[in-house]
Formats: C-alpha cells, sequence, structure tokens
C-alpha cells in the first residue's frame, strides 16, 4: 500500500530506475524462481528466515559486482541500491550474516540453481528488450581457478601431504600409523630429506624418491576408514597418473613406482590436489574451458531493432581436455529448448567442419565457420581447391592447366590421370600431388574422396568477399569475453572446483546481461516489421 521511496527526490528516484538497480528490480525480481530454493523447506520445520527473493538477489549480485562475502553482507545492510533493487520492505532482510550467505549459495550449487538462474532471467532480458536472436556467435576461452602452477613433484608432495593432514583432523588413530619421516618430509618439511627446496637440478631424483612414498600408503590405508576420503582418492590417481607399477627382479612380489616419462602421461590428470576438477591443454594451460554464445546487431541503420542490448545466451563450463567443435550441438540444443535458435551462428575454425554444418543445417541453422585449410597448403603445395573440376566434380584442368587424359569416380574415390611426360617438364612438379602410378610408373594419378568436393567447395567460398562480409561480425565475441574476464573478474576468481566455476561464470554472465540492458533503459523499442 505505501511506496517506501516516495520520501526520496525524484531526480534521486530516477537515477535509481535508470540504474541496473531499476533493471533488476522491474524485470528480474518477481522472476526469481524462489519455489526451487523452496522445495527442500517445509512449513513447519525449516521455514526460512529470510525472504528467498532477497537471498536469490544477493547471491546473483554478488557475483555481477565481484564481491566477497563479507563486503555482500555490508552492501546488503547499508548499499541503497541494493535496498531498491531488491525491494526490501524489513529491516530485518537488511542483513545476513555470512554463515547464511555460505548456506544458501552451497544449496544453488547442489541443486544447479545457478543455470535456471542465468537461462530463466536471460529469457526474461530478452523478451522485455526485445532482443534480436536470429543472428548469434559462439567462442570459448580458458578460465583458472585459485591455485598454483605445481611441478610434477609438487604435484605428489602436496597430494601426500593433504591425505596426511586429513587422516590428523579426521582419523588420529590411522593418522598415528603414518611413518614419522613421511611427516616430516611432506607435511612439516624439515630436515635433509624434505622436498621444500628441491632445486631444479634434483627434481627429477626427488620425483622418483616419492614413488615408493606414495606407493606405501596407498597399499598401507586401502581397506581402512581412510580408504574412504577423497584425499585417498586423491592418492590413487596421482600415483595411477605419474607412476608405473612394477614388478622388481629381486623380490618377486614386492612392486615399485616409476616415474612415467613426460610424453605417457594424460592431460587429464591431476594438477593440483586443490582443484582436481581442473585439466590440462597444451595451448591454454590448466584450467577449465567455458562457451558463451550471445546476440549480435549488424550496424546496419535499416534495421529497425537496432536499439537494443547483445546479450548472452549460453554458457557451458567443461573441462580443458574437451574440444570445442562437439560443443555446437549442445549449445544449439539448449537455444533451441528455449525457443531462441539463431537463423546464422557463427564461430572460428574449430566450431567449423562438415559434421556440425550438417547438424546445424537439419535444424535450420546457417552456421557459418571457417574450415581448416588443406594438407599441404601451409608448405606451399597445390591443393584440391588450386584444380579445375567439373560439375560432377572429377578434375578439369591441374593448376597449370593440362587437362587429364583419364578420369574415373566411384562410391570411394575420384581419380584423375596426366601424362608424366607434361608433369615432367613442369615448373610446378615440386609443388604437384600428381605422383606416378605404383604398378605402372607410365601415367601420373591423383586421387581423393567424393567428401573432399563439398569441402573444397566451402574453403573457396571463404576467401569470397560475401563471406568476408558476413564473417567480419564474429570478432565482436571477443570484446565480451574480454570484458567478462577484465571487468567481471572471471580472469581472478577465488573459488576452486566444477560446481564453483559453473556457479560463478553463469552468474556472471548474467551480471553483464543486466549491465548491457541498462544501457538502453529508457529508449523506446521500435516494432520490427
Amino acid at each position: 500500500m505505501f511506496d517506501r521511496w516516495s520520501d526520496m527526490s525524484p531526480k534521486r528516484r530516477a537515477l535509481l530506475e535508470r540504474s541496473w538497480a531499476g533493471v533488476f528490480r522491474k524485470h528480474l525480481l518477481d522472476e526469481l524462481p524462489v519455489q526451487a530454493l523452496a522445495k527442500g523447506l517445509t512449513v513447519r520445520v525449516g521455514r526460512p528466515s529470510k525472504d528467498l527473493h532477497v537471498v536469490l538477489g544477493a547471491l546473483i549480485l554478488q557475483q555481477m559486482f565481484d564481491l566477497t562475502d563479507k563486503a555482500a553482507v555490508e552492501a546488503l545492510a547499508f548499499n541503497l541500491a541494493w535496498h531498491y533493487a531488491l525491494d526490501i520492505r524489513s529491516e530485518s532482510d537488511c542483513y545476513f550474516c555470512e554463515k547464511t550467505l555460505r548456506n544458501y549459495r552451497a544449496q544453488v550449487v547442489e541443486g544447479g540453481l545457478d543455470e535456471v538462474l542465468f537461462r530463466h532471467l536471460t529469457d526474461k532480458l530478452i523478451a522485455s528488450f526485445d532482443v534480436d536472436t536470429s543472428r548469434q556467435r559462439i567462442d570459448s576461452t580458458a578460465l583458472r581457478s585459485a591455485m598454483r602452477n605445481l611441478t610434477r613433484l609438487g604435484v605428489v608432495v602436496e597430494t601426500i601431504s593433504k591425505f596426511v593432514r586429513a587422516l590428523a583432523r579426521l582419523h588420529p588413530d590411522l593418522h598415528a600409523q603414518v611413518e614419522a619421516g613421511i611427516i616430516g618430509r611432506y607435511v612439516d618439511r624439515e630436515g635433509e630429506g624434505c622436498f621444500a627446496s628441491t632445486m631444479p637440478s634434483i627434481s627429477r631424483r626427488r620425483l622418483s624418491e616419492t614413488g615408493p612414498d606414495l606407493l606405501g600408503l596407498v597399499e598401507q590405508f586401502r581397506g581402512t576408514a581412510g580408504a574412504l576420503l577423497p584425499e585417498f582418492a586423491l592418492l590413487e590417481q596421482v600415483l595411477k597418473d605419474q607412476f608405473d607399477l612394477s614388478d622388481t627382479e629381486d623380490a618377486g612380489t614386492a612392486r615399485c613406482a616409476l616415474p612415467r616419462a613426460p610424453k605417457d602421461i594424460p592431460c587429464d590428470t591431476v594438477g593440483n590436489p586443490a582443484d582436481p576438477d581442473a585439466s590440462y591443454n597444451a595451448r591454454k594451460g590448466m584450467g577449465y574451458a567455458a562457451q558463451f554464445v550471445e546476440t549480435y546487431r549488424e550496424d546496419n541503420p535499416a534495421e529497425a531493432w537496432e536499439d537494443a542490448p547483445d546479450l548472452i545466451t549460453h554458457v557451458a563450463v567443461h573441462k580443458m581436455t574437451v574440444h570445442d567443435g562437439p560443443r555446437v550441438p549442445d549449445a544449439l540444443d539448449d537455444l533451441a529448448n528455449r525457443h531462441l535458435l539463431p537463423d546464422r551462428l557463427m564461430g572460428d575454425t574449430a566450431y567449423g567442419g562438415p559434421v556440425n554444418i550438417a547438424f546445424a543445417t537439419q535444424i535450420g541453422v546457417s552456421l557459418v565457420a571457417p574450415i581448416c585449410s588443406a594438407k599441404g597448403r601451409a608448405q606451399g603445395n597445390f591443393t584440391l581447391e588450386d584444380f579445375a573440376l567439373c560439375e560432377d566434380g572429377r578434375v578439369a584442368r591441374c593448376p597449370q592447366g593440362a587437362e587429364p587424359v583419364a578420369t574415373s569416380r566411384s562410391e570411394a574415390k575420384l581419380q584423375a590421370s596426366f601424362d608424366l611426360t607434361l608433369c615432367r617438364t613442369c615448373s610446378e612438379k615440386h609443388r604437384c600431388p600428381v605422383k606416378p602410378d605404383r604398378q605402372t610408373g607410365d601415367v601420373g594419378r591423383f586421387q581423393y574422396d567424393p567428401s573432399r568436393i563439398e569441402t573444397r567447395a566451402q574453403r573457396l567460398y571463404q576467401q569470397s568477399d560475401a563471406f568476408h562480409d558476413i564473417y567480419q561480425w564474429r570478432a565482436g565475441i571477443e570484446a565480451s569475453i574480454a570484458r567478462l574476464k577484465h571487468q567481471m573478474n572471471l580472469a581472478h576468481l577465488r573459488i576452486r572446483g566444477m560446481p564453483a566455476m559453473r556457479y560463478v561464470t553463469q552468474l556472471r554472465a548474467l551480471g553483464l546481461n543486466i549491465f548491457r540492458c541498462t544501457k538502453f533503459v529508457g529508449i523506446d523499442q521500435p516494432a520490427r516489421p
């Protein structure tokens, strides 16, 4: 009945309404999925002591502004913009203790509500600001959690130390069975045998010395209560990743752990026991990979809906070992389920390829993504793209204008035969893929698969001005990712683990969408033709 903000001056009220707080209050506050958070609560037992709209809103704003728990609690208590955005009417809703914030955040992460929040609220913003989703673009980036770079020796040392400290905390009786030498080397890290001050010149020798200790702990505590600890699972995983187990020659049944060669260590291995979910990529390093899809507008004054924000429509976080290509069907399925399927989706070379293009075409999406250059192109050799083809895919002329003496086509391959007397006198024979026949040697043969004909057409199209005019808009997503990483601070995270990474990435992408919509508050949205 009463407007709490009626005593505010019109100018201050207008500033709030045109800010992110006004966008959140007007478009998102009533759309928060509080029923999903309240599933575990009952009327008589476990009744919430806080307004769940305020709870979910505070969690979103915390990630939107990259605040610690302490800073978020203070902002909720004293920040007027937060009060206006969350429509706080009760003095009791102005305060959360940090434990309450952590408990509710754990429920959101455990229940996967971060994905629900991002998808539902983003869909609401798209509808409210009349965002055109017919053109979208996709790209990925590497994210890193709060962990150090460790050497192989460092991984083994930290894993053993983590397990021994867990035993001391949870199973003191089992901790008493650990050798004093292991505690000194890996936990206290004191004395001549410790690994705390290992020089690079002797690290390889020290790594071999950790193998027996790691293997001994695994065999000693297997079958005990200590084997139920997650730290013991890390022990076994690191032993499997970093060492090869073999029988010694002089002791028939005893086993020894020998360090693996670096080339034999898999990428999806434990790089730091503090964050075992992280994985390794030779080009991007240790961490996680995040996929983003966003809408885009071509800067054309003739477009009737140009005054609308570009919004991120899809977010997915996965291991660094997963290639970008297989993520296209997942992204398109998500967008189709939310009725946001684009007419055109653009990506870089990693998202191209016949499989993805065929899948997108099947569901009515034009996937615009370059195909990798043909093998040999980097070395300056001729490829199928340099040959002139007939309508049925057979070779009509070679790059130097010579016509084949014979051509053939089957379901498995196409073949063109050339006169070797002409080929031997050609000035470009060192670049040509035509080779003498292995059996007769009197003709030169050039063979290729039927599937390469379509790939050739795509590669030739990529060299045209028409393709460049369309593809020039793909690069804009790089700016969005840069803003997420450096303005929304995804490049400097304080969390670890896949669930936390997904939670933070989803909510910060939502926060960026809110900031982008704020720029269009008060702009009349023209109707689409």
